[in-house]
């Protein structure tokens, strides 16, 4: 059975990846909102909130982890929004340190667990597989973001990794493992509505 799935972004990256996935497969998944105003946890929370209320089977709430680390109260909110039992139907899927991250599992030839300490030093790593990338509306709107990653990367070797540093970080979260859950989505979206291309 087809089951309805709202994907929330904290920001721009997001929506541009998912949506440009959406379009290339004919998902029905709603990208919300059309753009990302705020990315607080709370204004996220409100977000989910209302499309569980439109009846959605699951709302997606992508959760960039350099950001959420950044402010102790942001950290604390988000735990508790976690461990809350109303909000079973959200999915809270983390990447370490952002998004980019996900992208630069599709080139990487074996998996690593690399820290990365800044975004910036993550980006300047991924610019090796992506030339020119850069964080823009503009860039964005020039690259189609999923289809570059899945004719110039592999997107199953993107999911393996991730699996992988995913358990690991799980192992040994003291270490601060860069990881990515979206892996689970794309697991979700396929449960959900097999890919069309």
């Amino acid at each position: 059975m087809k089951q309805s799935i709202a994907i929330i972004g904290e920001g721009e990256t997001e929506w541009f990846y998912f949506e440009s996935m959406r379009t290339f497969h004919h998902y029905s998944f709603k990208m919300a909102p059309d753009f990302p105003r705020h990315s607080d946890i709370h204004h996220l929370i409100g977000l989910a909130e209302r499309y569980l209320k439109e009846g959605y089977d699951y709302v997606v709430c992508l959760i960039d982890m350099d950001r959420m680390k950044d402010k102790e109260s942001e950290w604390k909110k988000y735990q508790k929004y976690k461990k809350e039992q109303k909000y079973k139907d959200v999915l809270f899927i983390e990447t370490r340190l952002c998004t980019e991250f996900w992208f630069l599992l599709h080139f990487l030839p074996r998996v690593s667990a690399k820290v990365y300490t800044s975004q910036e030093k993550l980006l300047k790593e991924l610019q090796k597989y992506m030339p020119g990338y850069e964080k823009t509306k503009r860039y964005f709107r020039q690259t189609n973001l999923y289809c570059y990653l899945k004719q110039h990367g592999d997107l199953q070797r993107a999911i393996k990794h991730a699996e992988q540093l995913c358990q690991l970080n799980k192992n040994h979260p003291e270490d601060e493992i860069p990881y990515s859950e979206i892996y689970q989505v794309i697991q979700l979206l396929n449960e959900s509505e097999p890919m069309k291309s």
